[in-house]
């Protein structure tokens, strides 16, 4: 155990280093070396998500969370080509631009990935320029998906490494591995679905390009393969267990909400994988696969938000992926102090993003058409 001292002035610095880098301890850890407990075995965690990943464990790293295990990555990434900036495409969670922002060279950002702007970015991985691409698949919180099998020929024939999370969809939905060199997934959201642990993990494709040099440069900061807390370790594997399962309650609830916003008089528009951008994400879904439980919206009286919200009979909450249905009014959450760039990369300061849970759909239904009520 280490603990780091900074001065007042430093403070606020280290708390954004913590919340960027994800390296945190957790709460579990903290309790138990106050307790002075022993912290037991991890309950060979790798071995268990390896298979549910269905891939090698010597490919797969475990961290203490999500952006943890971005972090992890971007640093890899950019170790190789350390002057060269990398390039954001769709608009991401936001912790995720931030890393690119404010460490290696900086990042070029293209918050809608179609059209022409695509196509130049293209070109422009063909050449060689970036020191990575990122994307999310789809993305949060306006659910797009890249034309990832477009951007996997650019980023092979530029010899640049691609870089895919799939946390919204989940891996129970979506295969994107053979696409790209590395995957990244929050464990904190579906593959947990209780709220009550965070973890991150890595993928690297066996037959990527760069995977002698990936898989040594996030072996020299994590050389166990897991740098989870034991104790977080157990209460993952446990919480995992039920991942199968939660998906498939999830996808269904998800696809009834969104078809019933999609219809409903007050919304003004949806964002979810079923109506935006299906082809990219239909390329990747997996045969059994579903729309994942995310979704976002308006309301065409954007007046009328702060009511519907507050008449929503669900737990209210930043995150996502949990067996119990949230919401949130995301974009408030998460750029308060930026709402106007936000809504000039396209998304709105009203919008509302829902996460399904594993309810009776009949009870998510109708508490949602009460709360729509006030609009």
């Amino acid at each position: 155990m280490q603990a780091l001292v900074v001065s007042e002035e430093a403070y606020r610095c280290a708390l954004q280093y913590w919340r960027f880098s994800g390296e945190v301890v957790s709460s579990r850890q903290a309790e138990d070396t106050l307790a002075h407990n022993e912290p037991g075995d991890d309950g060979d965690l790798l071995a268990f998500l390896a298979k549910k990943f269905v891939c090698s464990r010597s490919k797969l790293f475990l961290y203490e969370s999500g952006m943890s295990s971005f972090y992890a990555v971007h640093r890899a990434v950019t170790g190789m080509a350390p002057a060269k900036k990398t390039l954001q495409l769709d608009f991401p969670y936001v912790d995720a631009l931030k890393v690119q922002e404010n460490f290696g060279s900086g990042v070029v950002f293209l918050p809608d990935a179609t059209g022409e702007h695509f196509d130049e970015a293209l070109s422009r991985i063909r050449q060689g320029e970036f020191a990575a691409v990122f994307c999310e698949l789809p993305s949060n919180p306006l659910l797009s998906s890249v034309d990832l099998v477009r951007l996997s020929e650019a980023a092979r024939a530029g010899r640049v490494p691609l870089v895919a999370d799939d946390t919204v969809a989940s891996h129970h939905n979506v295969d994107v591995l053979p696409h790209v060199d590395l995957v990244t997934t929050s464990l904190t959201k579906w593959i947990s679905g209780k709220g009550d642990v965070t973890g991150g993990s890595v993928r690297v494709n066996p037959d990527s390009h760069f995977a002698e040099n990936l898989l040594a440069a996030l072996e020299e900061g994590n050389p166990r393969h897991n740098r989870l807390y034991p104790g977080d370790s157990r209460v993952l594997k446990s919480n995992a267990e039920g991942f199968p399962r939660r998906m498939k309650a999830v996808n269904r609830n998800g696809e009834l909400l969104a078809d019933f916003l999609q219809e409903h008089p007050a919304v003004e528009r949806v964002w979810y994988p079923k109506y935006h951008a299906r082809k990219a994400y239909d390329a990747i879904r997996r045969k059994t696969g579903g729309y994942g439980g995310l979704i976002s919206f308006t309301l065409r009286n954007e007046k009328k938000v702060s009511k519907v919200y507050d008449a929503l009979a669900w737990n209210k909450g930043p995150s996502l992926g949990t067996e119990f249905s949230l919401a949130c009014p995301y974009t408030l959450l998460a750029h308060y102090g930026e709402l106007d760039w936000a809504a000039g990369c396209g998304v709105p300061s009203h919008l509302l993003r829902l996460s399904a849970g594993v309810e009776k759909g009949d009870y998510l239904l109708k508490s949602l058409e009460i709360a729509l009520n006030q609009a």
